[in-house]
């Protein structure tokens, strides 16, 4: 996964009851997606040691494409946070308010790149390297 920031990150999420593992992927109870702030992307270049993780509670975020199922469960409110395992692998969780339910993502692994620039120099002084040839 590429992470990058001002670019928006988004996970579907599913109900987490006993039918989760039977579940298809392309059919989410919704979608949720985050803008990948400085201070988020920050957040997420950590890596938990093993067995531990890091909640991030998300101050800002959107669901889309909710199913007409569970927008009832939602309409209290709701708070979200994305959790980071050690791998690191990056999942997100949404606790609607008032209810005894959870909808989380599937277990994303992911290692964050970053372009620093230094492959466009390379391709710049191979240039001026062959026309001075």
């Amino acid at each position: 996964m590429e992470l990058q920031e001002n670019t928006p990150l988004t996970l579907p999420l599913f109900q987490l009851n006993e039918q989760l593992e039977t579940r298809d992927i392309e059919s989410p109870d919704m979608q949720l997606s985050v803008n990948l702030t400085a201070d988020l992307l920050a957040n997420l270049c950590q890596n938990p040691a093993p067995e531990q993780n890091m909640s991030i509670p998300l101050e800002a975020y959107e669901l889309t494409d909710i199913e007409a199922s569970v927008a009832t469960v939602l309409s209290e409110g709701h708070q979200a946070q994305l959790i980071l395992n050690h791998g690191p692998v990056l999942s997100a969780v949404l606790s609607p308010l008032g209810e005894d339910v959870l909808f989380v993502s599937p277990p994303v692994d992911m290692m964050p790149t970053f372009d620093l620039g230094l492959d466009d120099e390379e391709d710049d002084s191979e240039e001026a390297q062959n026309a001075s040839q």
